[in-house]
């Protein structure tokens, strides 16, 4: 049984024994054991490209300048398939200036069917997008990964002002395989030379703080992801320098604002963050540095968010939390 489906069968059991109110406190500690669990296999495999010489260029100018004339209509299955098929893509002007801006556009515009943005949804949600080569070594599938995050994003909006697509069967999906893939995600790298943004950690703030508003979603489903999110914070040892802890501190900010229990399960795990610090021993490396000055940021954000609960501020002030 490979990682990814034995993550899956591990965040199940514990995602039922959430809702059914058996764990609380000691969350953090058991998504943190599938975490450690899921080691990352050594074993890379070739990722396959999209091949941007497939008329992708031409079909983006067609739906740009459609778009800007105002006589763009409807947009046919197999040229959002192909656009779908470029998300991956390594080249800055397909990927992010193309097709994520230009899917965007479409839903602004009310192009697409409320039929095509569920086949969007069941694509970008599916194990073959949001986990291409996740367990892998650094690799260009990050790009696919990462934008199907973001566009997801986009998708949880729109259904939430009123498109309302998203079943309860796709929803409780959602949860899972973003609280999956969060758990394996170990792309912390921002911005790359000549292929612009991965930015895998600043679009999971995106997707989380859609997320942390929704009225249909379970208090525990939000509580799992949370803990998700700051267990595999943790543990992550490159750094993360390009905005992820802002985006991440205001995603935390809305969530404690929509019920008292977040805030006392964020200071649960802050307070545990804190203990496992001051009671390890650790050897000096550049891994350990790179964590500790990822955590620096992130409470210096919480810190200097505006929004951010009162009591953890106030905890942060106190303990003197967020300085080295």
């Amino acid at each position: 049984m490979d990682a990814i489906e034995t993550t899956h069968q591990k965040l199940s059991h514990l995602r039922v024994r959430l809702q059914q109110g058996k764990i609380f406190a000691s969350l953090g500690r058991s998504v943190g054991a599938i975490i450690d669990a899921a080691n990352e296999n050594q074993t890379v495999k070739p990722v396959t490209l999209p091949d941007d010489q497939d008329g992708i260029e031409e079909l983006l100018q067609r739906i740009r300048a459609a778009l800007g004339k105002g006589k763009l209509e409807e947009l046919s299955d197999a040229d959002l398939d192909l656009m779908l098929q470029h998300l991956g893509s390594p080249n800055p002007i397909i990927r992010d200036k193309g097709v994520f801006y230009l899917f965007n556009d479409l839903i602004q515009n009310q192009v697409l069917t409320k039929a095509q943005m569920v086949r969007t949804f069941d694509r970008l949600t599916s194990d073959q997008v949001l986990f291409a080569h996740i367990n892998e070594k650094e690799n260009d599938a990050a790009f696919l990964r990462s934008f199907a995050v973001m566009m997801l994003a986009s998708l949880i909006y729109i259904d939430r002002a009123g498109a309302a697509f998203i079943d309860h069967a796709r929803k409780n999906k959602l949860v899972e395989q973003l609280a999956i893939y969060i758990m394996l995600e170990n792309d912390t790298r921002g911005f790359v030379a000549n292929q612009g943004w991965v930015h895998a950690y600043t679009h999971i703030g995106n997707v989380l703080d859609e997320l942390a508003s929704d009225e249909e979603l379970l208090r525990a489903d939000k509580i799992l992801l949370m803990a998700t999110v700051i267990e595999k914070f943790r543990r992550l040892t490159t750094p993360l320098i390009y905005g992820e802890p802002t985006r991440l501190a205001v995603y935390f900010a809305d969530q404690l604002l929509e019920d008292d229990v977040y805030q006392q399960f964020l200071l649960i795990e802050l307070r545990e963050w804190r203990r496992a610090l001051a009671s390890t021993q650790v050897r000096e490396t550049q891994a350990m540095w790179n964590a500790i000055f990822n955590r620096q940021r992130l409470l210096q954000a919480m810190m200097l968010n505006s929004n951010m609960a009162k009591a953890v501020v106030e905890y942060l002030e106190d303990s003197n939390d967020f300085t080295i």
